[in-house]
């Protein structure tokens, strides 16, 4: 474990560099009326996590997560968002060889705003069941997502927490109110003749509203935002419903803290038969000091099952984030203690660097 630290440590130490100022690529038409954006993901991660039998150390350098952003406005009412995605580049397996990652798409959203109270997106979506699977990998307030926020994605056929379909939301009662509720394709099943997939969301914002698509992780202390939410997601004999609270707010000398609890119960039925009925937990905070741009976070999640067939399963991630320019530009040490009925206890090391341009 010491070994683990110090390797984890000394990688984060190497990967600071001196940040630039950061500026948006961008087009714009003569007129002003049509845009098109281009931005970067890019997220290099040094991790080191006891074996399943605790009795040794696997280490790896990889690249977390790289992807390129494509974004345009069209007039006042069409816009589209394009993300591609290679995920874990170089990480080794059980067997020590190193993944051979390919480029795919990850989101291709086509937005129609009819109005503040209703927008239509259509094609590859991020499926909201909870305020964390509904998050963007650049605004996350830990290292990365609780563990089991997608676990709907596997035996529904999804793509990264993603389904292809149509989705209407939008915002009522002076932004107070934001509805979801789509159709997806889900699993389809032999000849493609499954029912589709349906998914709901409402969420209520006392204060300010989160209106972009993606929810956020942290804002710094800039917003002001209490989200109340409840997620249902049904396919076939498949259900899952969850409730979720999300608080983001500047305290005193521009400080801020936030907090996270999402609650999820998975049922995959008759439908989805490796997907038992459980009980998901997530609880994440954390506190931005201003000054030196520090963050300290905490991260429980636990997945308890209903049927007593599987092992129950538990993390506890802890760890610190110097925020240097926010979300663009960030570094990130963690660990974590992972538990599972029947298994050793085991240790997880991560530090991670963050560049985001879009």
């Amino acid at each position: 474990m010491q070994e683990t630290r110090r390797f984890a440590l000394a990688t984060l130490l190497a990967l600071l560099p001196a940040a630039p100022a950061w500026a948006q690529f961008q087009i714009t038409s003569a007129d002003g009326k049509h845009s098109l954006r281009f931005g970067i993901l890019g997220q290099v991660q040094a991790e080191g996590l006891d074996t399943a039998d605790a009795s040794d150390i696997s280490r790896n350098l990889f690249v977390r997560r790289l992807r390129l952003l494509i974004g345009g406005q069209f007039g006042e009412r069409v816009s589209f968002f394009v993300e591609t995605d290679t995920a874990n580049m170089g990480k080794a397996g059980a067997d020590g060889r190193k993944g051979e990652t390919t480029l795919a798409s990850l989101d291709a959203r086509f937005t129609y705003s009819f109005s503040t109270a209703f927008k239509l997106d259509t094609g590859l979506l991020l499926i909201p069941n909870s305020h964390n699977s509904g998050q963007g990998a650049t605004t996350l307030l830990p290292v990365d997502y609780g563990p089991y926020s997608f676990l709907a994605s596997a035996p529904t056929g999804s793509r990264g927490g993603r389904d292809w379909g149509a989705l209407a939301r939008g915002y009522l009662a002076g932004n107070h109110i934001e509805y979801r509720a789509g159709v997806f394709q889900g699993a389809r099943g032999a000849d493609s003749t499954a029912p589709f997939r349906y998914v709901g969301r409402a969420v209520w914002y006392p204060f300010e509203a989160e209106t972009d698509f993606f929810y956020s992780g942290t804002s710094f202390g800039k917003k002001r935002v209490v989200a109340l939410g409840a997620s249902i997601d049904h396919q076939d004999d498949y259900n899952s419903y969850g409730v979720d609270a999300y608080v983001d707010y500047p305290v005193r000398g521009g400080d801020a803290v936030t907090v996270q609890i999402d609650l999820l119960r998975y049922d995959g039925g008759e439908t989805f038969t490796a997907l038992p009925r459980q009980d998901c937990l997530m609880v994440e905070a954390g506190y931005y000091f201003r000054t030196p741009r520090l963050g300290p976070f905490v991260q429980l999640a636990r997945r308890d099952f209903r049927t007593g067939r599987s092992p129950d399963e538990a993390s506890y991630p802890a760890g610190l984030a110097y925020w240097d320019s926010g979300h663009q530009f960030n570094l990130k040490l963690g660990y974590s203690r992972l538990t599972r009925e029947g298994d050793p206890v085991r240790n997880q090391w991560v530090a991670q660097a963050q560049l985001f341009l879009f």
